[in-house]
């Protein structure tokens, strides 16, 4: 069975489980709500901070945006990590072991499906957010590497959390690690580069470069290798959990 049919198959279950499950169905809208604060309280806020204390914040845009970019993508996967917790506890995944539909290619689908929500999302949220304006091109590439922080979230989820509560509690942690690249905004020159090892650091460098009207091509590339990797590496560690 190829991952088309897999999709035709559980598409529709994935998007039935998602709207009778309340908080699912909220996570995802988050991404929407996300932006549309963004949009409507970045300027007052910036007017407030200028008129008080005579701070500028819009040379700083770029960076809110970038983690919008990273976040949006980050939300999807959720929704898909906690689908995939379900699926484990309820064992859909071992019996997927011995049924037409193999696993490799489901999980194939788990991986394709975030990866593929995330860019179009990211693709709507992040003009509707409305600030730092990138090229149309640019915006196509940031938000494909940014879209890697969906199944980087799912895989996450479902290899290390035992249940729901403990993956709430992982989502705070995954979500601490991706401030480490914006901590790593003020850093000087390569000193930015120690931030690397997070996945999420390399959709934000390139926002940060194209908002400027810089070339980002080498950081595209650094960041496909890295999170390709960290993508590997998550499957490997659920491979370990489903068989242990």
């Amino acid at each position: 069975m190829n991952v088309f049919s897999i999709v035709r198959i559980h598409g529709p279950l994935d998007l039935k489980n998602v709207r009778r499950d309340d908080l699912l169905a909220w996570i995802a809208l988050l991404p929407l709500a996300l932006a549309l604060v963004v949009r409507l309280a970045t300027v007052p806020l910036t007017e407030l901070l200028r008129r008080e204390l005579g701070f500028e914040l819009a040379p700083y845009y770029p960076l809110l945006m970038s983690f919008v970019a990273v976040m949006a993508p980050s939300m999807a996967g959720m929704v898909i990590g906690f689908l995939l917790l379900d699926e484990r506890d309820d064992q859909v995944l071992t019996a997927l072991m011995v049924t037409p539909t193999p696993l490799a290619g489901y999980l194939t689908y788990r991986i394709l499906l975030p990866l593929a929500l995330g860019w179009l999302i990211t693709l709507v949220v992040y003009p509707l957010a409305g600030l730092a304006e990138l090229k149309w091109i640019d915006l196509f590439a940031v938000a494909g590497l940014a879209a890697c922080n969906g199944p980087v979230t799912a895989l996450f989820l479902a290899a290390f959390a035992e249940n729901k509560l403990t993956g709430f509690a992982l989502v705070k942690i995954l979500n601490s690690i991706n401030m480490v690249p914006v901590l790593a905004y003020f850093a000087p020159g390569a000193w930015q580069l120690l931030a690397g090892v997070v996945p999420a650091f390399w959709p934000m460098k390139m926002l940060w470069l194209a908002a400027a009207g810089q070339s980002y091509f080498l950081y595209g590339l650094a960041g496909v290798v890295v999170n390709a990797a960290a993508i590997l590496l998550l499957l490997r560690r659920f491979d370990t959990v489903l068989h242990r």
